[in-house]
């Protein structure tokens, strides 16, 4: 009977926990923090997330606090400011450092094969798990 009694409070303290942690939950789902930013403050952490640390291995410049990152970073903010387009920033810096750049390949060329390759991948899998699925009910059910 104790059990049973501790058992009942737990999920009313369980029940009384999510109905406060919920709203707060729900709340941050629907908060956009850039309600606030400039159409040219979100071009920038657009342009942030595009573009690689040069030497720094599989970060963008958001992400990393080196030298380089902060000086494109500062060149990405002055070149808005001028003016440029999203797509002038990125073939300059693509010009001066290499493709390797950009956060993620193009899709077109080469880079929409890399983008193609796994869901080719996920598909030959898919196939073999239920080719051998199957073949394995199929000789159950024999038995």
């Amino acid at each position: 009977m104790k059990k049973q009694l501790k058992l009942i409070h737990f999920y009313k303290s369980y029940y009384l926990i999510l109905g406060i942690v919920l709203p707060f939950v729900l709340i941050s789902c629907f908060y956009n923090e850039y309600d606030e930013l400039t159409k040219n403050e979100i071009r920038y952490l657009d342009l942030e997330t595009k573009i690689k640390c040069p030497i720094c291995p599989a970060e963008t410049i958001a992400e990393s606090n080196t030298k380089i990152s902060k000086d494109l970073k500062n060149f990405v903010k002055s070149k808005i400011s001028e003016g440029w387009t999203d797509e002038q920033i990125i073939s300059f810096l693509v010009n001066k450092y290499g493709i390797e750049i950009l956060a993620s390949p193009d899709k077109k060329g080469i880079g929409l094969f890399l983008w193609i390759i796994p869901i080719f991948i996920l598909l030959i899998a898919f196939t073999i798990f239920l080719f051998l699925y199957f073949n394995v009910r199929q000789k159950r059910s024999l038995n």
